[in-house]
């Protein structure tokens, strides 16, 4: 296991402080340095995209989260933030960009007038659709190396840690 940056990093601790425990950093750290690799294969996928451009990873986010609850596809912004946990100051420059864009709109909503309404265009939700098979076929392939109960496995392991943080 020590064929990565990570595993090179563990035996310099090993050398320098024999005995220091550093194994929570051998797993968090390569969930970081694969976050980090996963967050720019996608944006080059984005910048490589057939149809209009999407600026990065997070407004894809955005996008995705709305397309995937169905029709009417469209969401407050708290409940965004909650779905994607991410920061109103994030969200909101998100926001701004896929709307001048042309992805969504933002009105008021029909139920509740000091609340704002976080809508896809007709435009996008096509845009989407042709691309969705392409987005998961790519996410299958950055996931190649491991075989489907690899992949099981690891998704369990990952809910229980993920769970620690957002139940906590």
């Amino acid at each position: 296991m020590d064929g990565d940056v990570v595993g090179r990093s563990v035996a310099l601790w090993a050398e320098q402080m024999p005995g220091l425990d550093v194994s929570a950093s051998e797993v968090l750290a390569r969930i970081l340095r694969i976050a980090q690799h996963v967050e720019g294969a996608e944006n080059g996928r984005l910048r490589r995209r057939r149809g209009r451009m999407v600026a990065n990873v997070g407004d894809f986010e955005v996008l995705r989260a709305l397309r995937r609850i169905g029709p009417p596809y469209a969401m407050t912004p708290s409940q965004l933030r909650a779905e994607m946990l991410i920061s109103s100051s994030g969200l909101t420059g998100r926001l701004h960009r896929l709307e001048r864009d042309g992805w969504i709109t933002r009105e008021a909503s029909a139920d509740d007038q000091r609340s704002v309404l976080v809508t896809l265009t007709r435009e996008a939700v096509s845009d989407l659709d042709d691309d969705i098979a392409e987005h998961f076929a790519f996410e299958d392939d950055l996931l190649a190396p491991l075989t489907r109960q690899q992949r099981t496995d690891l998704a369990a392991l990952l809910t229980l840690l993920l769970r620690r943080f957002e139940d906590g």
